[in-house]
């Protein structure tokens, strides 16, 4: 009988220790309106289960806050090695100058497209004046913000159309502001580290979109 009760003991057991269901879900919505000028957008995931994986985090006109709510979420490194993988962006500031903020709306609202001398006119200082107050308080020249920004929406771009046949590598540098297909397969280098089809195929393959992208 001990025998008996020792099975089935084991067999509750064991049915304790079954593999609990794989969970990956995720959602995105804007915030109240009084925060919009503050927050973009807030997006919330639950995991269970996922297998490791490595994510790029990739340059972006956006900072990223990320809250965990379970285990904490462990920073490998930083793009720039002068910078270590903290919270040191939680620090605050002193206010930009209002030419400052202007000039980085018109960034974003133009796709990184609008000239920077342009920019330096419109905001009544000159170029060198322009880029030296830009680069200290936003932390980037307005070029190199620009750059950002038009690969940003490069990247979404990518996504965007990955399963549309007649759109081209071409097309997507062509309506970015690049110079050619080949300008944009460097930017992708040199900010995500890999051509534009492995990084798509890296981070959107997985949903099982259809990735018929060519490279020249």
């Amino acid at each position: 009988m001990s025998g008996g009760a020792g099975s089935a003991a084991g067999r509750e057991s064991s049915a304790g220790l079954a593999p609990q269901p794989t969970i990956d879900e995720h959602c995105r919505r804007r915030p109240a309106e009084p925060l919009r000028p503050y927050v973009a957008h807030y997006t919330g995931y639950r995991q269970r289960g996922v297998p490791p994986a490595r994510h790029r985090g990739l340059p972006s006109p956006f900072l990223t806050l990320i809250v965990t709510l379970d285990e904490p979420l462990v920073l490998l490194a930083h793009p720039d090695p002068r910078q270590p993988p903290g919270p040191d962006l939680a620090r605050a500031g002193p206010a930009p100058a209002p030419e400052v903020r202007w000039a980085w709306r018109q960034l974003l609202a133009s796709g990184g497209a609008i000239r920077i001398t342009d920019l330096a006119a419109e905001t009544g200082w000159s170029g060198h004046h322009l880029t030296s107050r830009f680069r200290t308080e936003i932390g980037l020249t307005p070029k190199a913000a620009a750059r950002v920004i038009r690969f940003d929406r490069a990247r979404h771009l990518l996504v965007r159309h990955a399963a549309d046949d007649g759109y081209r590598l071409a097309d997507l540098a062509a309506a970015c502001g690049y110079f050619d297909q080949a300008h944009l397969a460097r930017e992708f280098r040199s900010l995500a580290g890999c051509p534009p089809s492995q990084w798509l195929t890296e981070e959107v393959s997985q949903r099982g979109r259809d990735l018929a992208w060519t490279e020249e």
